[in-house]
């Protein structure tokens, strides 16, 4: 399949939302030169990152507002 056939086909599935095989999908995305793989970073490590994050700036939340409730009550 040539790229203008391709293309032509896989926005004709778009314009009247067709469902498409998946093999002709391949096909399809092959023709085009567009590849679909997993990324080549560990997201896995970036997930983790950032749930490590997310845990520090719980934990500071709490210990500012943990502070800032004793500063309020010494107050009063």
């Amino acid at each position: 399949m040539k790229y203008k056939e391709a293309q032509a086909e896989l926005q004709k599935g778009f314009d009247h939302q067709q469902t498409v095989s998946v093999p002709k999908l391949k096909r399809l995305f092959q023709s085009l030169n567009i590849s679909v793989k997993k990324p080549l970073g560990n997201s896995n490590e970036e997930i983790s990152y950032l749930q490590g994050e997310i845990s520090r700036l719980k934990k500071e939340n709490k210990r500012l507002k943990r502070r800032s409730d004793n500063e309020f009550n010494k107050v009063i």
